[in-house]
């Protein structure tokens, strides 16, 4: 039996529906492993998840992947989901900024982890709580203590704050995990009935409250059903930790008023949704791009883990570095006949 063969009998488990374990999944089910991924949510995306709004989507996370290294923009390129958007960019006081040229999926930003992951066994809605080596491979357990799977090998693919209490079995991965310092960040989707008056797809810069906001029925690709344009607003990272606890109906009061702001027409508000997302961002000064524990089998990547010695704020492609990173060294170990 060679060892492309052995792949097949071997079942990894990934802890996290993100682009990540989204990534690392697609490598390994290519190479004939079979594949669960548990999430969480209702959904696949983490960050990068949407909502309905009535009869239309829209991006409630990460509005799009912008690529900084050429090798991320050409794997983007490739992904069918993808369009290339080059909006209309200003900041917040209507200057014109430079164009660039995002990649943004359809009908919403989660069909590209929803694509990664067919062939994978999915299990949204469940929260795993913990998971320990055995002799023979890895036990998972939900929060409630319910054993969910016995695996060859598990991969933690979640944001450091949760990944830490899952690492209990690898005290160090657990402790490095556990000094990540995360941004919360606040969105609001607002759906109109009548144009905002504003030219741009994109604004961004400085602003007391804001962050970025992104005419979300604007993207290449969506459509806005009977809704004149559905916008997307972010809170800057400032402003969102300092009203992390707020309710989303007092977050959603001031946000609206801030977008009001930016325009001369009052707003006509169909509907709207607030979501805080606690670790929108994480800063770690990692040397690491991956972690993985021979012994134990468990594994860990995510956006957090970046391999660049600073204290850079993540992002998807350092979520897509990591999840390749890792299921190359497992995919060059299993060519080299090595116990992963």
């Amino acid at each position: 039996m060679n060892s492309k063969d052995t792949t097949k009998e071997r079942h990894i488990a990934v802890i996290g529906a993100g682009l990540a374990g989204a990534v690392f999944a697609r490598r390994m089910l290519i190479q004939g492993y079979k594949v669960t991924v548990f999430d969480k949510s209702r959904g696949t995306g983490g960050r990068h998840a949407g909502c309905r709004m009535g009869n239309n989507s829209a991006d409630l996370g990460a509005p799009f992947f912008d690529a900084v290294s050429p090798e991320f923009r050409k794997w983007l390129s490739f992904q069918p989901e993808l369009i290339g958007w080059q909006p209309q960019i200003t900041d917040f006081a209507g200057h014109k900024l430079n164009t660039k040229t995002m990649y943004t999926a359809t009908p919403r930003q989660s069909a590209l982890t929803r694509a990664l992951l067919q062939g994978a066994k999915l299990i949204t809605s469940t929260r795993i709580g913990y998971i320990w080596p055995e002799t023979q491979g890895v036990v998972v357990r939900d929060e409630s203590g319910n054993a969910v799977g016995h695996f060859d090998h598990v991969v933690v693919a979640t944001p450091a704050p949760q990944a830490a209490p899952l690492l209990e079995a690898v005290p160090r991965y657990a402790e490095r995990a556990a000094t990540v310092q995360t941004l919360p960040a606040w969105m609001l989707v607002v759906t109109l009935n009548t144009p905002s008056g504003l030219n741009a797809g994109l604004l961004e810069g400085d602003h007391p409250i804001l962050a970025r906001a992104i005419k979300d029925s604007a993207k290449p690709g969506r459509s806005c059903a009977q809704r004149a344009e559905i916008w997307t607003i972010e809170a800057n990272s400032d402003w969102s930790k300092e009203h992390q606890d707020a309710s989303t109906e007092a977050v959603a009061e001031q946000l609206l008023a801030a977008f009001q702001d930016l325009m001369s027409v009052p707003l006509d508000v169909e509907e709207h949704r607030a979501h805080r997302w606690l670790y929108a961002r994480q800063q770690s000064d990692t040397d690491r791009t991956y972690l993985w524990r021979q012994e134990s089998s468990i594994g860990v990547c995510g956006d957090w883990l970046h391999g660049q010695g600073s204290e850079k704020i993540a992002d998807s492609e350092s979520a897509w570095r990591s999840g390749n990173a890792l299921a190359d060294h497992i995919l060059a170990r299993q060519e080299a006949k090595l116990d992963i």
